[in-house]
């Protein structure tokens, strides 16, 4: 099947007229013929050949006629090969028939400004906005889209800027926008899919602002030809080091962007390939254009330069394509995101694990869906809607897949694959942007989505600060009667603790400060709210019967910062759980002591391993203190659950949401209200048990619990009879709700 691209220059040149006359051109060396072809008011600019190139990145420009000459109406596009000079320079010199009247002045402005750059990239038209006014571009996309009638998936948007992310953010087309990789092998995808050559067989890195990157490794092959093939290596470094015709520097020496070149050198630092190996490839140049060198002695030269750009690396990992190294740096390059850095670490585009799928355009309230929204988008997106008030309507909505790195191998599932979804929108009684999480639920049985919703309304009556959870169903598409159900869930505002900004800890008055150190009431204050979640993991009694965990520190507890007037600064304000997964869990269901105790033993190793941990990366509060204050977030969150239990206690005992008896609902759910008062009574207990574990609490081995074998085998036995009963159930594996 042709890419669009190809189907799109087809239809040109059936369908649109030819000029008559060509235009020959001289760029990179070598004379380059080109065709126009007129349709209405736009005119089409093809370099002969370039069709069958297409593969090669092949160049593209789009541009208004009024901005190249005043009074015309219509649009230019320009497919070449090479890079973009190869019809950017004609096009403003005027050699393209009536095209362009500019002078010489307001050449570069325009080019910058005016001129749309573009790549023909896996079949589809990737654009580079750079200097262009977002509205130019989203003008420009717009001739591309309605017009040409190319689909709005097939014209992508490269680079993430603030405003045409918000623009098409607001059109719920946040998945035009080409989104970033996070993960290696996707890195690593992206790498190859940038190889791009210019004129000879040297092949480069190309960034979405232009760069041609030369890694190491290239420019090692590059040498080894002067030995080889040594006409070859005359061509390609001609390449890198002559001025062509309508330049006034070479590749290497040409402003590009932020201090890099038309084509840099990668892995030196700023200034590096300028002072010390570039003219040294101009004088090796300039000696075999003039014969005073030999094929021998050149050979020799060029291993020397090579051994120098190796020595000169910032780092010797850079020399190896194979390195993580080398594969996250030149990523943050081609992207653009190095250019956002401030400080140490990326900046929160590149980490983001959010990558956005097709959606829909609202119009009126009412969504317009975007070619290749898959169904599940779709009960989303209708779930939204059904959400609104009388008279409210949804303004725009993004559907993204949150990625995560917990499920092994998740990260070779293809984009829309993923467990876990997230809707971002806005209505128009609204002035902020809500967020919602959409997630499949982990089994498929009858009865499981009213399970969850049961243990999540159970809990929050209780106190615990879960998100509100409100279930989904859409039926099998596979023309069976089984039902898959998912759920949506608000997001909780706030930040994991691994997450936390480092800028959040620093003194009052010195965020981002070093010599300021962190705010010991922070840490402090954050300590608390530990123990408050540590609470609440304990009621719920979340454990995880095949990792032998409690789901505690694991970046389900999400805690929010406000301004606290008091203190003067953002403070830690509170902690909720985004996840029910694991609650109920606990398999021992007796009502013993030694029970309680087994439970003692094994939560309290989790909090302190987690506590010691924090207090080791913010040491500006010794242990035995921090260990303090988490105990009275523990104790406090303790005593306020079991209140809310003591004035409603008729309430909660009689609850029953008359589920399948598989789930063993009834006696997990007396178990934990029975536990919670006994946890209270036994307070001192805990606490003696807290304080021996973060004395020292790698000393004593994590207890599992003892199986209640008489519980198991009943479960058992009422899953054999509801497998009877529902041959369909099946598992899904482990969403984590």
């Amino acid at each position: 099947m042709k890419s669009s691209v190809k189907q799109f220059l087809v239809r040109i040149r059936t369908e649109a007229a030819r000029r008559a006359d060509g235009v020959t051109t001289r760029a990179m060396g070598r004379r380059r013929r080109f065709t126009a072809y007129d349709l209405g008011e736009d005119t089409f600019v093809f370099e002969t050949g370039v069709w069958t190139d297409l593969d090669a990145h092949a160049s593209v420009l789009l541009a208004r006629k009024c901005d190249l000459r005043h009074g015309t109406r219509g649009h230019v596009m320009t497919v070449t090969t090479g890079n973009h000079s190869v019809a950017a320079l004609p096009l403003l010199q005027g050699q393209f028939w009536d095209l362009s009247r500019i002078a010489v002045m307001k050449r570069g402005d325009v080019l910058s400004h005016a001129i749309l750059c573009g790549n023909v990239v896996g079949g589809k038209l990737e654009l580079s906005q750079r200097d262009v006014p977002c509205k130019l571009l989203v003008e420009l996309d717009a001739w591309l889209t309605r017009t040409l009638k190319f689909a709005l998936g097939d014209v992508v948007m490269l680079e993430r800027t603030e405003e045409a992310l918000e623009h098409y953010r607001r059109e719920g087309m946040e998945w035009r926008v080409k989104p970033l990789a996070w993960t290696e092998r996707e890195m690593s995808v992206a790498l190859r899919a940038s190889r791009k050559r210019i004129s000879t067989d040297l092949t480069y890195y190309h960034g979405s602002r232009g760069v041609h990157f030369l890694s190491y490794s290239d420019f090692h092959k590059f040498a080894a030809l002067a030995t080889t093939d040594f006409q070859q290596f005359r061509e390609q470094l001609r390449e890198l080091t002559s001025v062509f015709e309508g330049h006034t520097t070479s590749f290497l020496r040409q402003p590009k962007l932020h201090g890099h070149h038309e084509i840099e050198l990668f892995g030196l630092r700023r200034g590096v390939a300028l002072e010390r190996i570039v003219p040294e490839l101009e004088k090796l140049m300039e000696k075999i254009v003039l014969g005073r060198i030999s094929q021998e002695a050149a050979a020799a030269r060029i291993a020397e330069i090579d051994t120098l750009y190796r020595s000169l690396l910032s780092r010797p990992e850079l020399a190896d394509e194979t390195s993580n190294a080398f594969i996250e740096t030149l990523y943050m390059y081609l992207t653009g995101e190095i250019y956002s850095v401030m400080g140490e670490g990326s900046t929160p585009a590149f980490d983001d694990r959010r990558t956005a799928l097709p959606g829909a355009t609202f119009v009126d309230g009412r969504p317009m869906f975007h070619p290749g929204v898959d169904s599940r988008s779709e009960v989303l997106l209708s779930n939204i809607r059904a959400l609104m008030s009388k008279d409210e309507h949804v303004e725009y909505a993004n559907v993204y897949e949150l990625r995560t790195d917990a499920a092994g191998a998740e990260d070779e599932l293809a984009i829309g694959q993923g467990r876990t979804r997230e809707i971002v929108y806005k209505s128009d009684r609204r002035p902020v942007v809500a967020s919602l999480v959409e997630k499949r639920l982990s089994q498929s049985g009858r009865g499981y989505g009213s399970y969850v919703i049961a243990r999540v309304q159970a809990f929050t009556s209780l106190g615990v600060g879960l998100a509100e959870y409100r279930l989904l169903r859409r039926r099998s598409t596979h023309g069976r009667r089984n039902f898959f159900d998912y759920f949506i869930r608000t997001r909780c505002e706030g930040e994991p603790l691994a997450d936390i900004p480092a800028g959040y800890f620093q003194m009052a008055g010195e965020f981002g400060g070093e010599e300021a150190g962190e705010d010991p009431q922070v840490v402090a204050a954050l300590a608390f709210l530990m123990g408050d979640a540590a609470a609440q993991n304990l009621v719920m009694k979340k454990y995880d019967p095949v990792a032998k965990t409690c789901h505690y520190g694991t970046g389900k507890e999400i805690y929010r910062f406000g301004y606290d007037i008091k203190a003067g600064r953002l403070m830690p304000k509170s902690v909720s759980c985004c996840s029910v997964r694991g609650s109920l869990g606990w398999p021992d269901v007796s009502l013993t002591e030694g029970n309680l105790d087994a439970i003692c033993r094994f939560y309290i190793s989790f909090y302190a391993k987690t506590l010691a941990a924090f207090a080791e990366k913010h040491p500006v509060i010794s242990l035995p203190v921090l260990g303090e204050r988490f105990f009275a977030g523990f104790e406090f969150r303790l005593r306020a659950m079991e209140w809310q239990f003591t004035i409603q206690r008729d309430a909660f005992e009689s609850f029953d949401p008359h589920l399948p008896p598989r789930y063993g609902f009834l006696a997990k759910w007396h178990f934990v209200l029975w536990a919670l008062e006994r946890h209270v009574r036994r307070v001192n207990v805990l606490r003696r048990a807290f304080f021996e574990r973060i004395a020292n609490p790698d000393a004593v081995e994590v207890e599992t619990p003892a199986e209640d074998m008489h519980a198991m085998e009943d479960t058992n036995a009422a899953n054999v009879l509801n497998a009877l009963e529902d041959i369909e159930i099946r598992f899904i594996g482990d969403s984590g709700e």
